[in-house]
């Protein structure tokens, strides 16, 4: 009832690729409605479309990491390490609102940028799960955090030690 009733806060880690968002601290927030499509007989994928039901998705960028500081303010391909938030419960919502923007989720198979679905820095998909609080039977709000993952972690230490971060 929770969940139906947007009452639960999720918030999430994710590393992206892409031109940058802005330097840390902007803000930033997704509307496009999302639709559920069957991709196979045995997959559906989320796509952006006007026949899609609401979605909202609102970021901050947390980091930017570029080869060079040059890159990232003249607009070239950056990874963004966002604090994202899902406003409505969708399938897949993050990732189909960061693909359709042209900010893919690393490593992820699905909506992922050719070149970054598979990448041997980043063993599975750069998204995490670090805060969710929703509320007890009696009423007072319940919160669960997590820190990045060590393999997370790594990857983002992989990161500082051979491009550029701007924080």
């Amino acid at each position: 009832a929770q969940f139906a009733g947007r009452i639960v806060a999720k918030h999430y880690m994710c590393l992206c690729n892409g031109e940058p968002l802005g330097p840390a601290s902007t803000i930033g927030v997704v509307t496009l409605p999302l639709r559920v499509t069957q991709a196979a007989e045995d997959t559906r994928r989320v796509i952006a479309s006007e026949f899609g039901k609401e979605a909202q998705t609102s970021y901050q960028v947390v980091a930017t990491y570029s080869l060079t500081a040059e890159t990232s303010l003249s607009g070239g391909q950056v990874f963004s390490l966002l604090l994202v938030r899902p406003h409505t419960g969708r399938m897949h919502q993050i990732r189909a609102h960061l693909a359709s923007i042209g900010r893919s989720v690393i490593a992820d198979a699905m909506y992922g940028a050719q070149a970054f679905r598979n990448v041997e820095w980043c063993s599975r998909m750069f998204l995490h799960c670090r805060h969710v609080s929703l509320h007890d039977l009696a009423g007072h709000e319940f919160v669960v955090e997590d820190s990045l993952p060590e393999d997370l972690s790594s990857v983002l230490a992989h990161l500082k030690d051979r491009w550029h971060e701007q924080i």
